[in-house]
């Protein structure tokens, strides 16, 4: 379990938090869906320990993230700054991080890269700096869901990958043990990943959690409605999710697409 209080995140001495007061209980299967700059990916790196934070508090299975560093099996991520540490074949990386981790067979992992559309002879030729933002994102997924850690944060793993290869992705989601944190900013996910729990993300507050399955029969209207799943704020406007009258936030095919409404 991944807990998170009271946390505010800021690059710059003097800048508008990031994060702005983010409280959650993260436990089995979570979603994070929000627009692009909505503070998703910061949130991840925080708990990932990636950026310092202003104030709050993470902790895992109960033990604040400083007291846990270098623990094996414990969390891992696809953020590409984790496994660019050595200079060496991309083919390599996934061998080296798979011995590192005690995680599963190097073979296990190649296989998941290739089916989801990266090929081992590429992996051999090039290193990690010389991948496409996609088949980046892809090898670092790929590592992260392989590590056997307890709990997988995913920033936006969906990216670039064409729609064969997202339903190979959610099958290797589904199917995982462990607790899994993902973030994006399409809405499709929701009729893939029916068992999971969701939490949205604006303007770097956090609000949630409502099941996916509420979800899949919900409505969007821009006002306070009292019988709301779920509110939030969004250019100084309520948004209520509803069930009922209003726009399906199945067909938002882009949480970006809020501001439209709002």
């Amino acid at each position: 379990m991944i807990q998170v209080r009271g946390l505010h995140v800021a690059y710059r001495w003097g800048q508008e938090p990031v994060l702005r007061g983010v409280t959650a209980v993260f436990d089995g299967k979570c979603l994070v869906l929000g627009p692009n700059g909505s503070g998703k990916s910061t949130l991840f790196r925080a708990i990932c320990g990636l950026t310092n934070i202003a104030s709050g508090e993470i902790l895992i299975d109960g033990r604040r993230i400083d007291e846990i560093y270098a623990t094996p099996h414990l969390i891992s991520t696809n953020f590409r700054e984790v496994y660019g540490l050595v200079w060496v074949s991309a083919y390599d990386t996934v061998k080296l991080y798979m011995n590192l981790m005690d995680g599963e067979e190097p073979e296990e992992v190649y296989r998941m890269i290739e089916e989801l559309g990266v090929s081992r002879s590429l992996l051999k030729k090039r290193k990690l700096h010389e991948l496409s933002a996609g088949e980046l994102k892809v090898l670092c997924t790929a590592i992260a869901l392989s590590s056997k850690a307890k709990h997988v944060l995913l920033d936006e793993p969906f990216e670039q990958l064409d729609p064969a290869k997202k339903g190979r992705l959610i099958k290797f989601l589904n199917d995982y043990e462990g607790v899994i944190i993902l973030n994006t900013h399409e809405t499709w996910l929701l009729r893939s990943l029916t068992d999971w729990k969701t939490y949205f993300m604006f303007e770097g507050r956090l609000y949630g959690p409502v099941s996916v399955n509420d979800l899949l029969k919900a409505r969007v209207v821009v006002s306070d409605k009292p019988e709301a799943l779920l509110k939030f704020k969004v250019s100084g406007k309520t948004v209520s999710i509803v069930k009922g009258v209003g726009t399906p936030l199945t067909s938002i095919e882009s949480l970006d697409r809020i501001y439209e409404l709002a």
